[in-house]
């Protein structure tokens, strides 16, 4: 049965997302209408090629409703499934005069926020306006599911959380590890992956470190991605004397490998709707420091599998790290605590049964 998938830009936890789907569900017929950069990113047997850009852009925005109007007529798929917000804004208007093939719209972020009144009452009638044209709403936490049903029906929205095949991680040896990143077995080393933009909290990770480093003189940072704030973290890392302890390594694709060698994972994130990286952190066994926020707290237990610290307070970032470095047989039972929870919550192989009889139960 013939699926099309419209997928905003993407990249990071939505892209491993898609590709985990793409290979658990081959026995159906998915085609991917995207942005033609994604073409080599998404295995998909049929690509589309559709002009999807983030933020709004009337003229671009009309152009893909045109397009993707045309290729659904062509397709005729009996599943229409938006991924991102601006995916489903561009598909609801392409399906406003059809709506005859199910529509469903998976939300991988939490809704943005308004910034005044006026915005805030706008944004609700948009998304009171789309929601309400959709089959069913996916989202991957409870915490993005709170969102989503102030504006539809709860029976109208599921919780599928994220999943990660934790079989792929703690193979390699912690010294083969550190050994490619020129780092002793002596040396304490925090790890994080993350796209570089303001909302992952890196400015405050930065500041911890430079914090906890005056305690344990062997500290070192791993930063795992990319993005527009690279540059000014980078400066801001040498402005706080940590240029010999910090290392950026923009986007990997060992990332396994990589966690191998850390003693702990931090994610100092303002706002999130779920991470994968943090799963993947758990599926290494590390014991983690995440931001209190409502999404993260789904995923980690405080006290057995790590710490929530409130996102912007670099000293209690500090503190919460300090704990850990500093009791490596709490963090070890914390890191199997977290390879436990992975493998029996949120396994790639439930993520892909749940997407699979949602559905199926649509089409029969």
């Amino acid at each position: 049965m013939k699926v099309v998938w419209v997928v905003r830009p993407a990249e990071g936890g939505i892209l491993h997302h898609l590709r985990q789907l793409l290979v658990g569900l081959q026995d159906w017929e998915i085609a991917v209408a995207a942005p033609p950069e994604l073409k080599d990113l998404l295995p998909a047997r049929r690509f589309l090629d559709l002009e999807l850009v983030d933020g709004f852009h009337p003229t671009q925005d009309f152009a893909a409703v045109r397009k993707l109007r045309r290729l659904l007529k062509q397709e005729n798929a009996r599943i229409v499934h938006a991924h991102g917000l601006k995916a489903a804004l561009v598909t609801a208007a392409a399906l406003a005069a059809r709506r005859r093939p199910h529509f469903l719209f998976t939300a991988h972020n939490s809704l943005p926020q308004s910034p005044t009144k006026l915005f805030g009452w706008a944004s609700n009638m948009v998304q009171r306006w789309l929601f309400g044209g959709m089959t069913t709403i996916i989202s991957v936490s409870d915490a993005v599911r709170a969102q989503l049903v102030r504006c539809v029906p709860e029976n109208k929205v599921l919780t599928i959380y994220n999943g990660i095949c934790s079989s792929e991680f703690g193979l390699c040896p912690a010294e083969v590890s550190r050994s490619a990143l020129n780092l002793s077995q002596e040396d304490q080393v925090v790890g994080t992956v993350a796209r570089l933009i303001p909302g992952k909290g890196m400015s405050t990770l930065l500041e911890a470190v430079s914090l906890v480093a005056k305690i344990l003189p062997r500290l070192h940072l791993i930063v795992v991605g990319d993005g527009p704030e690279r540059a000014r973290l980078e400066a801001f890392s040498s402005r706080l004397g940590l240029r010999e302890r910090v290392h950026f390594l923009g986007w990997r694709d060992d990332v396994p490998s990589l966690m191998a060698g850390w003693d702990c994972f931090a994610l100092p994130s303002l706002s999130e709707g779920f991470n994968l990286s943090v799963l993947e952190a758990m599926a290494s066994r590390l014991p983690v420091v995440v931001s209190d926020l409502p999404a993260l707290r789904e995923a980690v237990v405080p006290g057995k599998g790590g710490l929530l610290v409130p996102p912007g307070s670099a000293p209690d970032w500090a503190a919460a790290l300090l704990h850990l470095l500093k009791d490596p047989v709490k963090a070890r039972a914390m890191g199997e605590f977290n390879r436990e929870r992975v493998e029996a919550f949120f396994g790639a192989e439930r993520m892909v049964a749940c997407t699979r009889a949602l559905y199926e139960g649509m089409i029969t």
